[in-house]
């Protein structure tokens, strides 16, 4: 059995999906986290490093340990919110580490193109084209696009560490390494 977690962080609609590969069973679960809500910015990445934590461990209590973990990557060339995005990335990173044994908190980050051209063959669909996909390829239904970018996190994520999938799924994750970087400051 391999556990794998997709995690599509956006402030509006934090996606997870978490999916096991031998009993196709998955959970999900979407939060938004409207600025408006919270004091401080500071008091809306708390909030967000709790809930991840909180799902990570109520995925666990469900499906049991999880294998691996991947994350959408930030869309490349943005010119607003970027500062944001990299903030809520990291507020999830911390709940990862905080609740996950490694190498498993250290997750794969895929690109939204790959992603993309993962669950459609093409790199540049539209949000309505990948819920389509995900109810094509897998058989599953979602109204919100992050649930289906989560859940095509998981899947991928899945592909990536069992080496079983398409020889095209497989070409598109070749290059993926976990993400681990360590700063060490003297």
């Amino acid at each position: 059995m391999t556990v794998c977690l997709g995690i599509d962080q956006s402030y509006s609609g934090l996606a997870m999906v978490a999916y096991d590969s031998e009993t196709a069973v998955w959970k999900d679960s979407l939060t938004a986290f409207s600025a408006d809500k919270y004091v401080t910015q500071s008091d809306r990445l708390n909030a967000i490093q709790i809930r991840v934590g909180l799902n990570v461990r109520d995925i666990q209590n469900v499906l049991g340990p999880i294998d691996v973990v991947a994350m959408e990557g930030y869309a490349a060339g943005a010119k607003f919110g970027r500062e944001l995005a990299g903030e809520l990335g990291g507020a999830v990173k911390l709940a990862l580490l905080d609740c996950l044994s490694k190498p498993a908190c250290y997750p794969i980050i895929i690109a939204p193109t790959k992603l993309k051209k993962y669950t459609t063959g093409k790199g540049t669909a539209a949000k309505a084209e990948m819920l389509l996909a995900v109810y094509k390829k897998w058989g599953v239904t979602y109204a919100d696009d992050n649930l289906a970018d989560a859940y095509s996190l998981a899947r991928a994520a899945n592909t990536w560490v069992t080496r079983t999938g398409t020889k095209g799924e497989l070409d598109t994750l070749k290059d993926l390494k976990r993400f681990k970087h360590e700063t060490h400051f003297v």
